[in-house]
């Protein structure tokens, strides 16, 4: 027996190829098909092979072979031939699972959806209230054991008693809403950056302490603003930040929405037509930032210190706002398909990712990031 922690929008999740406006079984990417499943296929399949001649092997795994950037498997609806005909026990592990994302810490199974997935992405992004958890006691299916993405020992064995407890602690600042998104970020940053400092000294029994006094309300009141205050924009040191990740991720799935954008980000500021923009889309904002940190097992979504994955996570946000913020207004309607296509080159293109990486790699201290990223109290 397994303890599953989701959001609440994950029991609502429900695949359904005739309504998906990008199919992911058209995205001519690898589809993986299990050992299991394989051997199932040869059991099953006549003399023609009408299964198994779409698989090849390729460095020690089973693929299907795509057909004109599609699964051979997908019928002129949108659907899945092999569900219809023999069932969801007969699909691969992998196309059993996605868009769902399992990671296992201690007893915790904690399980999300990707915004890869129009469909997912739609419950996630177009929801007008926070995003809420659940927690359920299921028995794990022997295949979804071999669909845990990331080893517990990605996180320090010390962490791992407090792991949802931390993540919780950072949602709970990602969706304080008396304050600006950038300032939300601010105050993760600091939270965070403490974080690290007490497991560097090795006092893990005092996390908890920590996390409650990041949520006690007198902190907030008496605190925040003076963590707030302490970070000072700095708008040209922004510009080129952004610029020169930008210039580099010009070749992913989101490419197309990037030359929306005017890099000479100070001069053109309007701060009226930014609060306009965060009017219409914070909460969509807000719902992006919680389902990657929770979704994206952050601050331990990539090797190296905690202040490195905030740093990664921080130009990750600030990135899709940029983007959002250049479609608006002209170009509103695809922002929603700008997120999914974000999602696209954060989890399938490596270029992408190691430009976010490069561009944070000498970070030492996160205030001076924040300055480069964030409006605090001059906005």
């Amino acid at each position: 027996m397994h303890v599953y922690l989701q959001p609440k929008y994950v029991a609502k999740f429900k695949c359904d190829g005739k309504i998906c406006p990008a199919n992911c079984c058209r995205r001519n990417w690898k589809i993986e098909v299990d050992a299991e499943t394989f051997n199932k296929y040869r059991d099953i399949e006549s003399d023609e092979r009408e299964l198994t001649r779409h698989i090849v092997f390729d460095n020690g795994e089973y693929f299907i072979k795509q057909e004109g950037g599609a699964c051979p498997f997908l019928n002129a609806a949108g659907l899945c031939s092999i569900q219809l005909q023999r069932g969801e026990e007969n699909i691969s592990q992998l196309c059993r699972s996605y868009p769902r994302q399992l990671y296992k810490f201690g007893g915790v199974i904690e399980r999300s959806l990707t915004l890869t997935c129009p469909l997912a992405a739609r419950l996630i992004l177009n929801s007008k209230s926070r995003i809420e958890f659940e927690t359920s006691e299921i028995i794990l299916p022997a295949w979804a054991n071999r669909q845990i993405f990331v080893s517990e020992s990605n996180v320090p064995p010390e962490v791992i008693l407090h792991f949802t407890e931390i993540q919780f602690t950072a949602i709970s600042i990602l969706q304080q809403r008396r304050l600006t998104l950038d300032q939300r970020l601010i105050v993760l940053g600091f939270y965070l950056r403490q974080l690290e400092e007490i497991l560097r000294r090795g006092d893990f029994k005092i996390i908890p302490t920590l996390n409650n006094l990041y949520t006690a309300e007198e902190f907030f009141i008496k605190q925040i603003p003076i963590l707030i205050d302490s970070v000072n924009f700095q708008p040209k040191e922004f510009e080129t930040l952004m610029a020169s990740v930008l210039e580099k991720i010009r070749d992913g799935a989101a490419q197309k929405y990037i030359r929306h954008v005017d890099f000479n980000f100070n001069a053109d500021f309007d701060a009226k037509a930014y609060k306009k923009f965060l009017k219409k889309y914070a909460v969509m904002l807000e719902n992006y930032l919680v389902n990657e940190f929770f979704g994206g097992v952050y601050p331990y979504k990539i090797g190296g210190t905690i202040q490195h994955n905030y740093a990664v996570f921080a130009v990750n946000f600030k990135i899709a706002e940029t983007l959002a913020l250049s479609l608006f207004p002209k170009h509103s309607a695809q922002i929603f398909e700008m997120f999914v296509e974000l999602a696209v080159d954060l989890n399938h293109n490596e270029t992408f990712l190691a430009a976010i990486t490069d561009a944070v790699k000498d970070v030492a201290d996160i205030t001076l990031l924040m300055r480069k990223l964030f409006r605090g109290k001059n906005f």
